[in-house]
């Protein structure tokens, strides 16, 4: 009996280290060996009934584990934070010196509106001591002398009109001056024979306008010279009596 026992002893011992081999040899037994002791653990991806996983490191615990995944997205919100606090700053120091810029472009623009506005005045200051000290304009009786004696007559009011002036064309003119002429020698001079003067010697020089090209320039120079002193016989003859 005893010599059985032995046999049955050794055949166990056999059997447990032939296990233990296999167990060495075959990654199925080696993953159960680690489950089994945390020492082990690892970060090796091990085969198991679910399929590939991992195993904590250094014997980390589930709760270690989601206290870094805690303190992992505490730092990205952190960094986030800072990211975010960044951006501001950059957009609060654009909007700055846009700020910056356009009050600078505002005042550029009003300095030179100033400038122009000052400039502007200067020159209405010139023009009005230009104007001062201009001398007054002349009358037309200083600009258009009187006719000659040979001309007109002022006592008797007689005229002598130049041959240009002696066609039909000029004809109910020449009459409007002559009367007013007479009037004027006989009651003096005033101002309703000076405007029939005036109208009748305009038209006059209307009509030679009109005849330049028959009678040449040299006769309508001559002829234009002596209606516009015509055309103000009646203010001279006024001006004659002050």
């Amino acid at each position: 009996m005893s010599r059985l026992l032995k046999l049955f002893g050794l055949l166990a011992v056999a059997v447990f280290t032939v296990n233990g081999f296999a167990q060495l040899a075959n990654p199925q037994w080696a993953r159960w060996s680690v489950m089994s002791d945390p020492t082990l653990w690892d970060n090796r991806v091990q085969y198991g009934a679910t399929g590939y996983s991992y195993y904590p490191v250094n014997g980390d615990t589930a709760y270690s584990t989601a206290l870094r995944a805690q303190a992992d997205f505490a730092l990205a919100q952190s960094q986030a934070a800072e990211a975010n606090a960044r951006a501001a700053a950059a957009n609060e120091e654009a909007r700055r010196q846009y700020l910056e810029n356009k009050a600078q472009y505002n005042e550029m623009r009003r300095q030179q509106r100033a400038a122009a506005e000052a400039k502007r005045a200067a020159e209405r200051e010139e023009m009005k001591a230009r104007a001062a000290n201009r001398p007054a304009p002349k009358k037309p009786t200083e600009v258009y002398p009187r006719l000659s004696s040979d001309q007109l007559d002022p006592i008797t009011g007689t005229i002598h009109w130049p041959e240009t002036l002696m066609t039909a064309a000029y004809m109910e003119d020449r009459t409007s001056v002559e009367a007013a002429l007479k009037e004027q020698a006989e009651h003096g001079p005033n101002a309703r024979t000076a405007s029939i003067i005036y109208s009748a010697a305009r038209s006059m020089r209307t009509n030679l306008s009109k005849d330049m090209n028959r009678i040449g320039f040299e006769a309508y120079s001559a002829n234009r010279k002596f209606l516009n002193s015509l055309a103000l016989e009646g203010d001279h003859a006024m001006e004659a009596l002050k």
